[in-house]
């Protein structure tokens, strides 16, 4: 599941991934223990379509406590990203740009992740929310097309 860089973003602590769909397959495994919210993911066109194509992803992520993600950038403005907030314990926050937000379980914060964004965890329990990389909305149907190389995926 994890883009071979991501392993390069943790500055300290613990990031753990589940993914469902991503890299242009389904983790029918993962997907049969997660099964409503695997079929609902299966019925959102701009985030299956964006995962099969092999440039998005959608997952649950995990941080464990004391957990810090480098500022880094995604690697297209093609897409946007989704976090629902599974469990969110006090203490943990996204910057992207110039602006900080905590999560809350429930709610979805949406981003572009071509922007710098980082994360750090500063609670004391496991954090975790629902990743799903989508097809950004502004793009035309026959726009949703990527072409992968050894640099990530570019759009075309």
């Amino acid at each position: 599941g994890r883009a071979a860089h991501d392993h390069t973003l943790v500055a300290a602590g613990e990031w753990r991934e589940y993914p469902l769909f991503g890299n242009g397959q389904k983790y029918a495994e993962n997907c049969a223990r997660c099964p409503v919210t695997a079929g609902t993911m299966e019925r959102v066109s701009a985030a299956i379509g964006l995962a099969m194509a092999g440039g998005g992803e959608t997952l649950f992520s995990t941080l464990r406590p004391g957990t810090h993600l480098r500022p880094h950038c995604g690697s297209t403005n093609t897409r946007l990203t989704a976090h629902l907030g599974i469990v969110i314990p006090p203490g943990c926050s996204i910057r992207a740009g110039n602006e900080w937000r905590e999560w809350r379980e429930g709610e979805v914060l949406v981003f572009d992740d071509s922007w710098e964004h980082e994360v750090r965890h500063r609670g004391g329990e496991d954090r975790v929310v629902l990743l799903i990389n989508f097809w950004h909305p502004e793009l035309a149907e026959h726009e949703r097309r990527i072409e992968l190389d050894t640099w990530g995926y570019q759009p075309i």
